[in-house]
């Protein structure tokens, strides 16, 4: 193997871990991308529907993968430049636009000023359609479309009036005052005589009248003057709809999630064809009281739990997600480094191999990148191929990134710490259950659904695995079914689940661990109840009538919850934020990171790294900078 086809190589699975390499004004990326995108699922026909939606998946699931495959798609159907590629939309003409909103801070730095916030991002759109028109027009060709297009010139001026703030119009107040003022005086004087007669008098009086006018001007523009030249932009230029991608919607904090929920509900369903496509992290988003999820926007979702049914159950929809896997690797090794099969790069048990991959990364292609990634580099010792050995530490580094972070996070208080004890409860609950019966699989366990938001942090860093709802237990109920981490499960020599039956008995129902937590997560404005044999939790309304309250299934008295405040985190944080300080928070200086390492091991920008870890995150004393060379590495000390 040669270097220039170990670099390509490394390239191919670098393009799996992340798609932020790819950048909107170079068309041949975007030509690659769809060369070697795998749409297993269908995801694209969703994304590319007539309809505001949002792609919501865990942390490297593919949602700016997709996105920008939907943008490309949308690009062909307008851009002269890829006149001659075929297109989904077939005689369509749409424009898209992409706005990733972890570059975009300065829509939220207004404190609450909507109105602020509505200038901003119509300023972003504006910035983001003239570089859209520059990519998909050469400079000859874009002089005849302005001049065909003379709206384009009114987008020019609204962009003026919210960058200079010129007076739309103006306001006038007239305000009068009046004061009066009356003096008389009278007098009669008379003379009288035999020759004259005289008679004098005297009256006077004044009004005094003031008038005043003052003037207020409104400089700006709102978002319905804006959708509205838009409109004339888009039949002007015979364009049928118009396709707004917005990326790492989960990226802001939750006040600022707030704030631009606000503006997207006055957008969305404009009857102007104009759609939105909005990239969210599961269970990190809020689209606010005003947005309703299945009427004013609809999901896509990428979780591997959303598929489940389509295929059967968890067990076979995890046989078919080896199917994507195989086929995703070996696409990418066919755009990257034809000249390399799958067979020569892969030794030993390949479809062992990929089963590993699989239920480690459980339909996570970030997480199968960074396998990869690290199985290659220590393939690389060796003859360059990997093997059952280089996938096993492949596996291990990227489990050991994701505990880092979590570790990290705990460590700074960013997460609650009653996580870990929760965390370390279920392990040893795991392995109890092993020393009885070591022949036996451990891996999988069943909770109630009232006790799902219990799990969503373990979740989102990977330490389990969201499978499936509504499956039966043999004991009785219906439960979320979970895993735990496939090579957590071989650190404490767990035996993995292969089949349905090995995970239904009663010992992997698991709420007389999570019962213990309860208090954490019931709701505050009512009481709750807990039943002390099945661990069934009942709300205050359900058994408020009865004076003595009992299970409704096993007829034992119920207990009262003692509610707990949860403890205060440190900061604000958005969740990749917590990612990238998590992360920092376990490097020592001997094992201090790069921007570049940091975000491929959190899964966001090199720019989000380095800029926020300097202008905030250093400045409050969060870490320390050490400038190596070229580079700044990051660490707690």
């Amino acid at each position: 193997m040669t270097t220039k086809q170990i670099q390509n190589l490394g390239n191919a699975f670098n393009s799996i871990l992340r798609a932020d390499y790819i950048t909107l004004d170079k068309i041949n990326e975007l030509e690659n991308l769809e060369g070697y995108f795998v749409d297993y699922f269908g995801i694209l026909q969703s994304i590319l529907q007539k309809q505001d939606n949002f792609i919501s998946g865990r942390r490297g699931t593919g949602k700016t993968t997709n996105l920008l495959r939907g943008y490309y798609e949308c690009l062909k159907t307008i851009s002269p430049k890829l006149k001659n590629k075929k297109s989904i939309f077939n005689d369509e003409k749409i424009l898209p636009i992409y706005i990733d909103l972890s570059t975009c801070n300065e829509l939220f730095d207004s404190a609450d000023n909507l109105h602020l916030i509505e200038v901003h991002f119509v300023r972003q759109i504006i910035e983001s359609l003239k570089k859209q028109l520059e990519l998909m027009f050469d400079d000859n060709y874009l002089l005849i479309f302005k001049k065909e297009n003379p709206a384009l010139d009114d987008l020019d001026y609204i962009e003026k009036v919210l960058v200079e703030g010129i007076a739309l119009r103006n306001e006038s107040k007239t305000s009068i005052s009046s004061s009066s003022k009356t003096s008389e005086q009278s007098g009669v004087s008379s003379k009288l005589s035999l020759t004259d007669i005289e008679v004098n008098g005297k009256l006077s009086s004044s009004l005094d009248i003031e008038e005043g006018k003052s003037y207020s001007q409104l400089r700006g523009i709102n978002v319905l003057d804006f959708l509205n030249k838009i409109n004339d932009i888009k039949k002007k230029a015979k364009i049928d709809n118009i396709y707004i991608f917005i990326d790492e919607y989960s990226d802001l904090s939750e006040i600022s999630q707030q704030k631009f929920s606000g503006l997207l509900k006055t957008l969305l369903g404009s009857r102007m064809g104009m759609f939105f496509k909005v990239g969210v992290i599961t269970d990190r988003y809020d689209f606010g009281d005003k947005i309703i999820v299945g009427r004013d926007i609809f999901p896509i979702p990428l979780d591997f739990n959303e598929y489940v049914e389509r295929y059967g159950g968890a067990m076979a929809a995890v046989k078919k997600m080896q199917e994507f896997v195989e086929l995703l690797i070996a696409k990418r090794i066919s755009i990257f480094c034809p000249e390399i099969s799958i067979t020569e790069l892969f030794k030993g048990n390949k479809d062992q191999a990929f089963s590993r991959i699989t239920k480690e990364a459980i339909g996570v292609p970030r997480t199968i990148g960074m396998i990869l990634q690290h199985s290659f580099i220590q393939a690389q010792t060796n003859d360059n191929r990997i093997g059952l050995s280089e996938l096993n530490y492949g596996i291990s580094s990227a489990r050991k990134t994701y505990q880092r972070q979590f570790q990290g996070s705990i460590k700074r208080k960013l997460l609650s710490g009653f996580y870990m004890d929760m965390w370390n409860a279920i392990i040893a609950k795991a392995v109890s259950e092993k020393n009885k019966h070591p022949d036996r699989p451990s891996s999988h366990l069943l909770i109630d659904p009232l006790r799902k938001d219990y799990l969503n942090i373990l979740c989102e860093n990977f330490h389990l695995h969201f499978l499936a709802e509504n499956i039966a237990s043999k004991y009785g109920g219906s439960y979320n079914l979970y895993s735990i981490d496939y090579d957590i499960c071989n650190e404490y020599n767990i035996k993995y689940a292969e089949e349905k039956d090995e995970y239904t008995a009663i010992r992997f129902i698991y709420d007389n661990v999570l019962n213990a937590f309860d208090p954490y997560f019931t709701k505050e404005k009512s009481k709750s109840y807990r039943c002390p044999k099945c661990n069934k939790i009942y709300d205050e309304n359900e058994v408020v009538k009865f004076k003595v309250k009992r299970c409704f299934d096993d007829d034992e008295l119920l207990i009262e919850i003692i509610h707990l405040e949860i403890p205060k985190t440190e900061g604000n944080y958005a969740e990749v934020e917590i990612k990238i300080l998590g992360q920092i928070s376990s490097l020592s200086i001997d094992e201090a990171m790069n921007a570049r390492e940091i975000a491929d091991a959190v899964g966001c920008t090199i720019q989000k790294v380095s800029l926020w870890s300097s202008k905030v995150l250093f400045k409050k004393g969060l870490l320390n900078i050490d400038q190596r060379e070229k580079n700044y590495y990051y660490s707690i000390d």
